[in-house]
């Protein structure tokens, strides 16, 4: 009897050690996206998607290679102007002109889930677009490791 217990108390306590293990520091280990609109009319919130979206295609060229989120942001840094170049061609496209800021940086993010997985509040290495004075309402992803898709059923 004595055994048994003794053999639960380790499994609970391998178990326990694997959970905590298997953790990530979020802040270091992530690399994120932010959009910001210019204002929340439905044209500008448009723009900011068709930005977005030309964001991502960047991102899957640039980053696809990427074995860590340390690379994955030097990536960010070293491509930065292709970055703005792509959103400025996407805003175009749509017809609006207007200044676009893309930078690099450590900014503030709010909670937010990713399918059934919730990536805490906090301070994260990102890549941030602003649109003008960027006073419209965001759209944000994680681009390292990328869990960008698992955001695209709320704006279906």
């Amino acid at each position: 009897m004595i055994r048994r217990i003794f053999c639960m108390v380790c499994a609970l306590l391998a178990a326990l050690s694997v959970r905590a293990a298997a953790q990530i520091d979020y802040e270091a280990d992530l690399v994120r996206l932010h959009v910001v609109a210019e204002d929340d009319t439905p044209e500008a919130q448009e723009v900011k998607l068709a930005v977005r979206d030309a964001c991502l295609a960047c991102a899957g060229e640039y980053l696809a290679g990427c074995a860590s989120s340390d690379e994955a942001y030097a990536a960010l840094e070293e491509h930065l102007d292709d970055f703005r170049a792509a959103a400025v061609r996407a805003a175009e496209d749509m017809g609006w002109s207007g200044q676009i800021i893309a930078e690099t940086g450590v900014f503030a993010f709010p909670d937010r889930l990713y399918g059934s997985l919730r990536v805490p509040a906090g301070d994260y290495r990102a890549l941030r677009v602003t649109l003008v004075a960027g006073e419209g309402h965001n759209w944000w992803c994680v681009l390292y490791p990328s869990l960008c898709g698992l955001d695209e059923a709320e704006y279906a």
